[in-house]
């Protein structure tokens, strides 16, 4: 609670606390209350008035709830303790009609009790929805954080190995034939000009507010990727029509897997891309015959991969086939609940 707040709840606090306590004085005599003797009363007051006597217990409950659910550890405590001891002295000895002086004590004490129960309840509610809302939260930012990730992962090396491979390739044969490697350079300044394109389109989506603009004909964008890789690509895409993140996210699946291929098969005579969509789901497959792959690359694609994948509550299977090396996965046309 905020200090404005907190002020004025304790003075409330103290002044019902002062008014119960001279009412239980007007009621049996100012003497009596301070020293706790019981007897008989002054004669009747408003104090005795039926509105009275409920609208007062109902106060103090209320207040006893309130702290409870919404004042600090160290002002609650004192605060419900001073009004059940003001509450419990008056149904002490305040003269009763419809209940005995015992049956009075002990039904304040048990409704105090509950109201501080049930602020306490909501406290922990309160905190526990705070809680989960900071995890939220905190998951929303990793989640972000991690498809920037891949992001910047996919795109960065799709375009940046086949750069490293023409360079490589002209290192070759640049000591045999140099106009033959000259002849190479165009082909890497065009990679370096189409990352640099990709890299300013995807801080342009990031300053959109993550909203990443998703393919809008993925079979033609399919088929430029196998056209652009550099690989002895053979594309088979049946696809109908599919919403945009399950485009975007299956371009990159593919850009991926071909990126791989490139990085980690350099022996491959074929890779197959196939890609069809059925009734209710989109079937993806990317199979090379490159034999020369390291056991472990120690890059995040194929992670990236299989969380694209998870995301969209598919199925992904990434490993080596006895003649290369097989990336399939399996994702739903619609959206999972």
């Amino acid at each position: 609670m905020g200090d404005k707040h907190t002020r004025t709840l304790v003075i409330v606090t103290v002044a019902l606390c002062v008014l119960v306590f001279v009412a239980t004085g007007r009621t049996i005599g100012l003497d009596r209350a301070l020293h706790l003797v019981s007897g008989r009363g002054v004669g009747e007051t408003w104090f005795e008035n039926p509105l009275y006597l409920i609208v007062e217990p109902a106060a103090v409950l209320v207040l006893v709830f309130t702290h409870a659910w919404r004042s600090r550890v160290l002002l609650a405590i004192p605060s419900i303790a001073m009004l059940v001891a003001v509450v419990e002295h008056a149904a002490f000895y305040r003269p009763h009609t419809m209940f005995s002086r015992a049956d009075a004590v002990q039904l304040m004490l048990i409704l105090c009790a509950v109201m501080a129960v049930g602020g306490l309840l909501l406290r922990m509610r309160e905190r526990s929805r705070v809680a989960l809302a900071a995890a939220a939260e905190e998951r929303a930012r990793r989640d972000e954080r991690l498809d920037m990730a891949r992001e910047l992962h996919d795109v960065v090396a799709h375009h940046v190995t086949g750069m490293l491979v023409q360079a490589q390739a002209a290192l070759v044969v640049a000591a045999q034939d140099k106009d033959k490697a000259c002849a190479m350079l165009p082909g890497i300044v065009d990679g370096g000009t189409e990352a640099l394109g990709a890299m300013s389109a995807m801080v342009r989506t990031l300053r959109d507010n993550g909203t990443a603009t998703a393919t809008t004909d993925l079979t033609a964008d399919l088929h430029q990727l196998a056209e652009k890789s550099g690989l002895p690509v053979l594309a088979n895409i049946e696809l109908a029509e599919v919403r945009p993140e399950l485009g975007r996210s299956v371009l990159r699946i593919v850009q991926e897997a071909l990126t791989n291929v490139r990085k980690h098969a350099f022996d491959a005579t074929r890779v197959e891309v196939d890609v069809r969509s059925t009734s209710e789901v989109l079937l993806l497959s990317v199979v090379d015959n490159g034999r020369t792959r390291p056991a472990h690359s120690g890059g995040f694609g194929l992670v990236g991969m299989r969380e694209r994948v998870s995301e969209l509550g598919g199925r992904f299977f990434a490993g080596a086939t006895g003649d290369g090396w097989l990336v399939t996965a399996e994702l739903p046309l619609e959206v999972r609940a």
